[in-house]
């Protein structure tokens, strides 16, 4: 569904993701951890091009997406065709990027009727099913204002699902919410991945990625340092950054 092939991206002099590959299955929930600055969230966003990268190739299905390489020539993809693969990737940000001046429902039912041309009864009708999967049908024509922070993030979650993506990105969904609110978000995730959404998570809530995740990739500095088994990785990790990483954040944890 997603392949990173030796991924560059620099701000300036300064070098931030350093030769990342990494493949996403079909189906397949795949977690991002790792300490803070060592580019998780970069690369999720490399991955529908929200953060143009300098080097490397990304295919979201077998299509290019930012980039195009024919022969030794490197150009920027056109704008109609990002937004078309773009399109099919779903994204969700930590800081819920809700329109305050719509309701609910029209901050859902917006990207359908724009880029789709879905028509507004089949696009509230959908709304109104993915609140209900969210668990917020009487949130409806309410304001983000008068939203929770938990409940603004599971409608920035339907908003995504509005538009059939094939793939979901989460960066850190729950990092901006109170800690009592953080399970309503993670439940409706995990709901998600049980119904088969491919998924890439950029999380700190180790819980999860033992849980949900099919694989957990570790970053550091720029790099992929590790790649496998939730089991494997919380449980007997190959690389030593990684073990320090694990003792310090699970110690605060518990």
């Amino acid at each position: 569904m997603i392949r990173v092939e030796r991924i560059n991206k620099f701000y300036g002099a300064v070098h931030v993701l350093k030769d990342v590959s990494l493949t996403v299955n079909k189906g397949e929930v795949v977690v991002i951890i790792g300490p803070s600055g060592s580019g998780k969230s970069t690369l999720l966003r490399c991955m529908n091009y929200l953060e143009p990268f300098q080097d490397g190739s990304i295919f979201i299905e077998g299509k290019p997406i930012g980039l195009i390489r024919r022969g030794d020539k490197v150009t920027e993809m056109p704008q109609a065709e990002l937004d078309k693969v773009r399109s099919e990737v779903g994204m969700v940000f930590q800081n819920f990027n809700l329109f305050p001046h719509r309701t609910v429902l029209e901050n859902i039912i917006m990207a359908p009727m724009t880029v789709r041309k879905t028509s507004r009864q089949d696009a509230t009708a959908l709304a109104r099913d993915l609140l209900k999967k969210v668990g917020l049908s009487d949130k409806a024509d309410a304001y983000p204002d008068n939203l929770s922070g938990g409940q603004k993030q599971r409608v920035a979650i339907a908003r995504a699902l509005a538009m059939k993506p094939k793939v979901m990105l989460f960066d850190e969904p729950t990092s901006a919410l109170d800690p009592e609110l953080v399970g309503e978000v993670l439940g409706v995730m995990k709901e998600l991945a049980a119904d088969g959404m491919t998924m890439v998570v950029v999380t700190h809530e180790m819980g999860f990625a033992r849980e949900v995740a099919d694989r957990v990739v570790v970053m550091d500095a720029g790099r992929l340092i590790e790649d496998g088994p939730p089991e494997k990785i919380f449980s007997n990790p190959d690389n030593p950054r990684t073990r320090l990483f694990l003792s310090k954040v699970l110690s605060h944890e518990a």
